[in-house]
């Protein structure tokens, strides 16, 4: 893809003041298109600083998605670009704790980042977003397998990827596309994250359980963040006008279903 092939796309990002949110942003950026970057984290700033140091045209918000109204941080984004085409809802990441160990207001915060938050980003964007517009959710493989832990990440990811079916029906006929896309192992803080907690609770090195992740992944290898950035940054491209609905793995082959 040209380098600049997305000069004309105006990108609002959530969740990326580091890990993938961040790549995301890099990646698009690097490729020419305008982008306004969010966070709960007050280091968004910092971190669209960096991006702006390299010459790329970006501006940043804090908006907290379990709190803040959605509404202000569309038109926000949509003063400061001039508009917006393109809506990459990514999120921070769920408890990671056994179901009875989940409390109630836990459940309440997250459905509110996962369900209420997403509802209002689309419904505001979609105002604005016009013909060939993207909508596109970063989601994960706990939306097509059950993994021990994961009940926050599995149920409302799925939730996630669902209402993105339903959008791709009602929206595709307007012009935009909606897809989903499901992330394998990455190289991100909250892997280390996994990976240590599944230390303590096998009794095993941080090093073994890093090899048994590796070992499970056909391609031998955990992915590096701007390889989902180089996916959004296809299904932006006018070459994925016809990808619409779908629920994209980036896995290195470790979810092998047939559909």
């Amino acid at each position: 893809m040209n380098q600049k092939r997305l000069s004309e796309r105006k990108v609002l990002i959530t969740a990326a003041s580091s890990g993938i949110g961040f790549a995301i942003a890099s990646v698009l950026a690097e490729k020419g298109a305008t982008i306004f970057m969010t966070s709960g984290s007050s280091r968004i700033e910092a971190s669209a600083g960096l991006l702006r140091k390299r010459g790329l045209r970006v501006e940043s918000s804090v908006f907290n998605m379990v709190t803040e109204d959605p509404a202000d941080i569309v038109e926000k984004a949509s003063k400061s670009m001039g508009g917006i085409d393109t809506l990459v809802v990514n999120y921070g990441d769920p408890k990671l704790a056994p179901f009875m160990d989940i409390g109630d207001e836990d459940w309440s915060r997250y459905i509110s980042m996962f369900v209420r938050a997403t509802v209002g980003l689309v419904r505001e964007t979609v105002k604005i977003i016009g013909s060939e517009g993207r909508i596109i959710f970063i989601t994960s493989m706990t939306t097509r397998e059950a993994y021990e832990g994961f009940a926050i990440s599995g149920s409302l990811r799925a939730a996630v990827v669902n209402l993105g079916k339903i959008l791709s029906l009602e929206l595709g006929r307007k012009g935009m596309t909606v897809n989903s896309i499901s992330q394998g192992y990455f190289l991100t803080e909250r892997l280390g994250a996994v990976i240590e907690r599944n230390s303590r609770l096998n009794m095993t090195s941080v090093e073994e359980e890093k090899r048994k992740i590796i070992s499970s992944i056909p391609v031998g290898r955990i992915g590096e963040p701007d390889e989902i950035g180089h996916l959004v940054s296809f299904l932006c491209s006018p070459e994925a006008s016809y990808i619409n609905g779908a629920n994209i793995p980036i896995d290195g082959g470790l979810t092998r279903y047939p559909y």
